[in-house]
């Protein structure tokens, strides 16, 4: 079952929610509002966003221009061969295992709803909404909810690499946590109406100063709420990952925060 938005019992909730809510105060301050998408055809984005795996934006984009200029509508791509669709859409890469998603979730929802559409979906709660695109095989919870977000404006929290490990990181969630439970996990700490916003400006953020690999830690304003910056203050690198050098971190880094 989809793991949609909920209220947990957790006692330490309400000092997570308080440093849910200083990141993404902070994250505002440093990169701003991002501008919502308009509503746009829900078919279309979900698409887009199973071609965005593993692929850049631009990249996404010239695979899903090419798939619409070779295939008049959803019907042609689902009637389609898989070959004849991973070359429409070669430039995101992955063909072989993108092109058989896409036509699966096509010939499904044509078989489950008798047309190609999920327009109907602009009118169901978030719960039915996530629930309905996680039923198919091979649909998550997030790509679940980064269509919902890009297509129908709703309030949800998508978690990727980045936000996962920032979220590791800053003690939000355990190490152990995956992805897909996190997103019952961290979707109730995110203030009311600023889940697009917090998913967009996170991403920035794990790709400009948390990033992977030597995150820029001196430029950080949330390192003392950072259970990843604490243990390389105090030497203690077990269960942290990168090795970043501590000795680094602390002449880089001000003596105050």
């Amino acid at each position: 079952m989809a793991q949609t938005p909920h209220r947990s019992a957790n006692p330490t909730r309400p000092n997570l929610t308080r440093k849910m809510l200083r990141l993404a105060d902070g994250l505002r301050e440093r990169f701003g509002v991002p501008k919502r998408p308009r509503r746009a055809d829900l078919l279309d984005a979900l698409v887009k966003t199973l071609l965005s795996q593993s692929t850049t934006d631009h990249n996404r984009d010239l695979a899903f221009n090419e798939l619409k200029r070779r295939f008049p509508d959803w019907d042609a791509v689902a009637d389609a061969s898989d070959k004849e669709v991973a070359d429409a859409i070669r430039s995101a890469g992955l063909g072989n295992q993108k092109a058989p998603r896409i036509r699966s979730f096509l010939l499904w929802l044509k078989k489950e709803h008798g047309t190609l559409s999920l327009e109907f979906l602009h009118d169901e709660s978030d719960e039915f909404a996530v629930e309905m695109l996680t039923h198919h095989n091979g649909i998550g919870v997030k790509t679940a909810y980064v269509t919902l977000i890009l297509a129908s404006n709703r309030d949800l929290f998508p978690i990727d690499v980045h936000i996962h490990r920032i979220a590791i990181r800053l003690g939000l969630i355990g190490e152990k946590v995956s992805p897909e439970k996190a997103h019952g996990l961290l979707g109730p700490l995110v203030p009311k109406g600023r889940g697009h916003e917090l998913h967009v400006n996170l991403l920035a953020f794990g790709r400009t100063i948390c990033k992977a690999r030597n995150p820029v830690c001196a430029e950080c304003g949330f390192r003392r709420m950072c259970d990843y910056y604490r243990n390389l203050r105090d030497g203690n690198t077990r269960g942290t990952s990168p090795k970043t050098s501590t000795a680094r971190i602390n002449k880089r880094s001000p003596k105050k925060n």
